[in-house]
């Protein structure tokens, strides 16, 4: 029998709370679960008492906010899985900041991958980090964005992307300093990410910051030149949504 995962929920929607606890304990014997509140405050008694090792945690409380518990609480010994109702501003906000979550309704698949990464990735250095980017995702536009690479985790300053290149299951970040970082995500999962921000999928292999487009060639190749330089085709797919957005602001050579 695998070793027990004391847990606890925190959520104030009570018909959520049993059906999630139902869901639970049908289908993962090993998770106990030690208790359930639906505050803030009670969220933080609770924890400091039961000390548990894996907290699911509802975004929204009626007296502030998840991330509200996890800062008011010293000896973060327990791994945190978030709970969130869907909106596309919020799963963009824990995009950047890598931190996991599950949308409602719940399903049972994916309950499934969120435990076994738990138990494949317990111990999270990067968590006052990942919370101080989610905060700042959800509250206000966000500036940085957190990314997975060979070597760790990444934490990029938004405003400093150039553009971004695809490379299989991997990217190529390009700054404006002239360096790029290799990431662990594909160039349609940083699209989406990006989606409500000045970035421009111009290619199957390109996604770039369009404040740092200079020029628009068009012509037989269409293609965008960057502040350092650096020109980049645009696919026939793309062409007028390139148009389409950049005409009115960019200078148009032919």
């Amino acid at each position: 029998m695998s070793e027990a995962i004391y847990t606890v929920i925190i959520d104030d929607e009570l018909s959520f709370l049993s059906s999630f606890e139902l869901l639970v304990k049908t289908n993962f014997p090993e998770i106990v679960i030690i208790g359930t509140a639906t505050k803030v405050k009670t969220g933080i008694e609770l924890i400091e008492k039961l000390k548990p090792q894996l907290v699911f945690l509802d975004i929204n409380l009626p007296d502030g906010m998840g991330f509200d518990i996890l800062e008011g609480i010293s000896d973060r010994n327990f791994e945190v899985i978030f709970t969130t109702s869907y909106t596309k501003y919020a799963v963009q906000a824990f995009e950047f900041s890598a931190l996991h979550y599950l949308l409602k309704p719940i399903k049972l698949e994916k309950l499934k991958e969120s435990v076994k990464r738990y138990k494949e990735k317990k111990g999270n250095n990067n968590l006052d980090v990942q919370l101080k980017i989610l905060k700042e995702s959800l509250l206000q536009s966000p500036q940085k964005i957190l990314l997975p690479s060979m070597s760790g985790n990444k934490i990029i300053n938004i405003a400093d992307i150039l553009y971004c290149e695809a490379a299989n299951a991997y990217s190529y970040i390009h700054l404006t300093d002239n360096q790029k970082e290799m990431v662990s995500r594909p160039l349609k999962i940083l699209a989406e990410s990006f989606e409500e921000m000045d970035f421009l999928r111009i290619h199957a292999k390109y996604l770039v910051n369009t404040k740092y487009i200079i020029k628009y060639k068009t012509g037989k190749n269409p293609e965008l030149q960057m502040i350092n330089g650096t020109e980049l085709p645009i696919s026939q797919q793309k062409l007028n949504e390139v148009k389409d957005t950049l005409s009115k602001c960019i200078k148009i050579s032919t």
